[in-house]
């Protein structure tokens, strides 16, 4: 049928003889190996050889056959000018996982890319993955005979983001498989630093997904809960997990964090956030987290039903000193019944009341994974807000030493621009838009942060 709609050449029905099949074959081949110019010169000749036979209709079907050619080669396009004849690597990942991205690059064009996601089953630094990496990569092209087809599979360079381990080792083993010399570098400018920090993005993006992918699997989530309900020797599953944090700096514009899962799944509009009220010189995160706990329990009758539900469990993220705090918080409030458990950042430690020894989740587990991303999303909360205060309190300051800009000024000018650096990037045009704030006022306000700017450099000159 594909063959009568033209649409297959039909070898199995005799459409089309073993040679001309084997020559379209070739011609396949030579597109796939990225030399799609010489078949597009044979199109060429053909659809003119078609037109001087006049049969315009199989010359019009060439033609846009080629112009489908060339509309495919497009993205293939010259990637870096010089010919390069390289892999790019690209590694992102954290504690647990990482992701690989891999350009191909052949003649300056990039022929074929792979990504994949691995799981660190040893604490390896980005040196040692990239070692790792190489061995895995190019290990297939180790066990061949044929030198000369790994001529086509090894580069004449390989750039990665950090150099490996034994690079030099690494180094003599590629060039006697590839039977010519190979180098490993990082690129550190030009062209081929763009093209890897474009590897970088893609890998960044990868890992995005994979982590969206893996905490939307009903399967995954289940796991991890059963998981984690074993370790901890609870009752049943932890539901809905509250994880959390405490951001300071020095004991100013502290703020704590509070986030929601449920069933394994984030549920940001049960997030919750708490500017500290406790005044300390000094930064106090046991102190800090009491509060929160006991803000957050004493105002549930307030919140509704959906918020007065206690956790199946309580995470806070910090070691011991923390747990005991949360544990006097809860004691202080009357709050009984709520599994209570501490995250470690250094060594993803869970500290459980009354056990003598941390509970260590299995490396690459689902159930390390949810409580890993449930403490990163409290961190994420809770530095986020406390950028935002920062930030205020520092335009604020600056607005103070303004002539003609009071408090109410001021207050219309932190919500129109949020910070220095965007209102010192401002034109007068869009600084006398705000409400309150003239042409003439915007003008000095424009000076005023100017001359500030240059003053602050001259300084530091």
């Amino acid at each position: 049928l594909l063959g009568y709609i033209d649409k297959c050449s039909a070898p199995c029905v005799g459409r089309i003889s073993p040679d001309d099949h084997q020559a379209l074959a070739a011609d396949f081949c030579d597109f796939m190996a990225g030399d799609a110019a010489k078949f597009t010169r044979r199109l060429a000749q053909r659809m003119r050889d078609a037109a001087a036979d006049l049969d315009f209709e199989q010359a019009a079907r060439l033609r846009d056959d080629i112009a489908a050619l060339e509309h495919a080669t497009e993205r293939n396009a010259v990637a870096l000018a010089d010919g390069t004849d390289a892999d790019i690597f690209g590694l992102v990942g954290d504690e647990l996982e990482a992701a690989v991205q891999v350009f191909h690059v052949r003649d300056g064009r990039i022929r074929g890319q792979r990504g994949w996601v691995v799981e660190k089953v040893e604490d390896l630094d980005d040196a040692d993955l990239v070692e790792h990496l190489l061995q895995q990569v190019y290990g297939e092209a180790g066990s061949w005979s044929d030198l000369s087809a790994n001529a086509d599979v090894i580069p004449r360079e390989v750039l990665v983001p950090a150099m490996p381990t034994d690079a030099g080792q690494l180094t003599t083993w590629l060039s006697g498989l590839r039977g010519s010399q190979v180098s490993i570098r990082v690129p550190q400018r030009g062209p081929k630093r763009a093209l890897a920090e474009t590897v970088r993005s893609n890998a960044e993006h990868a890992l995005a997904l994979h982590r969206s992918n893996r905490a939307g699997d009903l399967t995954t989530r289940s796991q991890a809960l059963t998981e984690l309900q074993e370790a901890l020797g609870m009752p049943s599953a932890p539901l809905r997990i509250e994880c959390y944090d405490i951001s300071t700096l020095h004991g100013r514009f502290s703020v704590g964090s509070m986030v929601v899962f449920e069933a394994g799944r984030a549920d940001p509009s049960a997030y919750r956030r708490f500017r500290i009220r406790a005044e300390t010189s000094e930064s106090n995160d046991v102190a800090m987290m009491r509060e929160v706990l006991q803000r957050r329990f004493q105002r549930e009758a307030k919140e509704g039903a959906r918020f007065a539900r206690h956790p199946d469990l309580l995470l806070v993220d910090g070691g011991t000193a923390q747990l005991s705090a949360a544990i006097e918080a809860l004691e202080d409030i009357g709050v009984t019944g709520v599994p209570v458990a501490a995250l470690a950042k250094r060594e993803e430690e869970l500290f459980v009341p009354e056990w003598d020894a941390p509970v260590v989740l299995p490396g690459g587990s689902p159930s390390l994974y949810l409580v890993k991303r449930v403490r990163d999303e409290a961190h994420r909360f809770a530095i986020t807000y406390h950028r935002e205060l920062r930030g205020k309190a520092m335009t604020a300051s600056i607005l103070d030493e303004i002539p003609g800009v009071g408090p109410t000024r001021k207050q219309a000018l932190v919500k129109a621009f949020g910070s220095v650096k965007r209102l010192r990037g401002a034109k007068v045009d869009e600084v006398s838009a705000v409400k309150g704030i003239g042409a003439e006022l915007a003008a000095d306000i424009v000076e005023f942060l100017a001359t500030l700017a240059d003053t602050a450099e001259s300084e530091s000159e």
